[in-house]
C-alpha cells in the first residue's frame, strides 16, 4: 500500500503538500516544512516495514557540549516511524498516535553524518512496534530508540 491516506491526515492550512514525486520526495517536502526539518534529516528510503534517513552533525544539531543533541535522534526516529505507520492505515478516517517512545544513547557523535535505520518489529492488531538504530559513519550504533503507535479510527460526525 502506498501513502494514499496520508493526505487526509496532513492539515492543508499548515502544509504545502507535494504529490507529484516519489513517496520519499513527497514526505521530505513535508518534513522540510516543520520541526523535523530543522534536524537537517534527509529521508533515504521509506516503506511500511523499513525506512532510513540520515542527519549531519552541523551547528544547528549540536547540544551545548558540542556533540549531536539527543533530541535530534529522537525527532528523526519518531518522524520516520510515524511515516512508516501511514503504510498501515486502512481508511481515510484512521490515524496513528504515538503511544510511547524511549531511547538509549550509547556513544557520542562529534562529527559526520548519522544514519537512522528503522524497522517494524511487530504489528499486533492496531498496534505497531518499531526499533530505530542510529549508526555513525563507522557503522557503530550510537543510539537505539523504540516507538509504539496505535492506529485509531476517528469517530463519525
Amino acid at each position: 500500500m502506498e501513502l494514499e491516506y496520508l493526505e487526509s491526515i496532513i492539515p492543508r492550512e499548515h502544509f504545502n503538500i507535494k504529490t507529484d514525486g516519489t513517496a520519499v520526495e513527497n514526505a521530505q517536502a513535508m518534513i522540510n516544512q516543520c520541526h523535523p526539518g530543522h534536524t537537517h534529516m534527509q529521508l533515504q528510503t521509506l516503506g511500511g516495514e523499513e525506512a532510513e534517513a540520515q542527519m549531519p552533525l552541523v551547528q544547528d544539531t549540536r547540544a551545548l557540549h558540542g556533540l549531536m543533541h539527543g533530541g535530534v535522534y529522537f525527532t528523526v526516529g519518531d518522524t520516520i516511524t510515524a511515516l512508516m505507520c501511514a503504510y498501515h492505515l486502512e481508511g481515510p478516517r484512521q490515524r496513528m498516535l504515538t503511544g510511547s517512545g524511549s531511547i538509549r544513547y550509547l556513544r557520542p557523535v562529534e562529527s559526520g553524518v548519522v544514519k537512522a535505520r528503522a524497522r517494524l518489529k511487530k504489528k499486533q492488531k492496531n498496534q505497531l512496534f518499531f526499533i530505530c538504530d542510529f549508526l555513525n559513519e563507522q557503522g557503530k550504533r550510537v543510539a537505539q530508540a523504540k516507538y509504539n503507535y496505535f492506529l485509531i479510527e476517528l469517530p463519525s460526525n
